[in-house]
């Protein structure tokens, strides 16, 4: 039973994944991480009796130990990419405000120019 309910959450999961990302909710280069990361859950789900066994094997004998400790993992790998991309959006933002504000003295610079010209 508990095979069939883990199996229906990571299929209604990955149908939400689908829809966001058709409707351009969820833009592609994060799509791709979710989608994977659906199908992994589905996966996962089919194979519970084989993760029993994994996780006896490496020592966790209590299932939900295995689940949560895998889920911990995955949440920090995903906030460590996600700060990554904060970090270079940021650059990005910075790089883009100093080319901007050159680009505005230079603007002014030749409207002073220019309205010199005209005055004579």
């Amino acid at each position: 039973m508990n095979q069939i309910v883990s199996l229906l959450i990571t299929l209604m999961f990955l149908i939400l994944i689908i829809s966001l990302t058709v409707t351009h909710r969820l833009r592609d280069r994060y799509a791709f991480l979710w989608l994977i990361t659906a199908v992994a859950g589905v996966i996962a789900a089919i194979c519970i009796p084989l993760l029993n066994k994994f996780a006896l094997w490496i020592g966790i004998y209590y299932m939900p130990t295995f689940v949560f400790m895998m889920t911990i993992l995955f949440i920090l790998g995903l906030l460590v990419r996600q700060t990554i991309s904060l970090s270079n959006q940021s650059d990005r933002i910075k790089t883009l405000t100093q080319e901007f504000a050159m680009m505005e003295k230079k603007m002014l610079e030749m409207q002073h120019i220019i309205e010199g010209r005209e005055t004579r």
